[in-house]
């Protein structure tokens, strides 16, 4: 994932163009303080797009959480995680961003049996425990990333989005009856820094995204 300069203002894209804006940083976040400098990346990268001033810009959100901009806009998602943020902002509807760190060391094989499907968690078992958490990271990034497309939120859905796990580009397995047909769903892995990796979900139409670092 290459990296450009963030302009001032957003650039000249089409219907098929992801932006993607990355912001690295250490942060001794509070929950109050987190929530705080989420929105105002949020309205500083929204602003660009729009004829208003960041501070002027009202959010709505959807019934599990998920947020847009009130009086119109372009789609957009954000991820955050230890050191960088990552905002995708699209044209059309919809996307979903997941960004995790690489060298996260979760207790991949006791969330996997909880979140993950049966033959995702048989692929994690027969792996070494090294291969299986790199695994278990590359399938979790395509899952949140899909169910935050939807706007369903991930709880009791990412079961229901299964990835092949010997592959690091999201392969689609099986996703749910409501997101149907598979054809409608394109998925894009990216790096937008060493040390993290990232998934992006877009609904009905094949993406080009470009990445300017904040």
């Amino acid at each position: 994932m290459q990296l450009t300069a963030a302009p001032a203002r957003a650039p000249e894209w089409d219907e098929h163009n992801v932006h993607l804006w990355w912001q690295a940083g250490v942060y001794d976040d509070t929950p109050r303080a987190r929530r705080g400098r989420i929105d105002g990346l949020l309205r500083d990268v929204l602003a660009r797009y729009v004829e208003l001033e960041p501070a002027a810009l009202r959010f709505g959100r959807e019934a599990h959480g998920r947020p847009f901009l009130l009086g119109g806009g372009p789609d957009f998602n954000l991820s955050d995680t230890d050191g960088g943020s990552l905002v995708a902002v699209a044209a059309q509807p919809r996307v979903g961003l997941d960004l995790e760190r690489t060298d996260r060391e979760p207790s991949h094989r006791r969330l996997a049996e909880r979140y993950f499907g049966s033959d995702e968690c048989a692929a994690l078992a027969a792996l070494s425990d090294e291969d299986a958490r790199h695994a278990f990271l590359q399938l979790w990034t395509a899952k949140e990333a899909s169910c935050k497309s939807t706007g369903s939120g991930i709880y009791g859905q990412l079961h229901r989005w299964q990835f092949a796990p010997e592959s690091d580009a999201p392969l689609l397995r099986q996703l749910p009856d409501e997101a149907a047909p598979a054809s409608r769903w394109h998925f894009v892995r990216l790096s937008p820094a060493s040390d993290y990796t990232a998934v992006l979900a877009c609904d009905g139409f094949v993406p080009r995204p470009r990445a300017f670092a904040l």
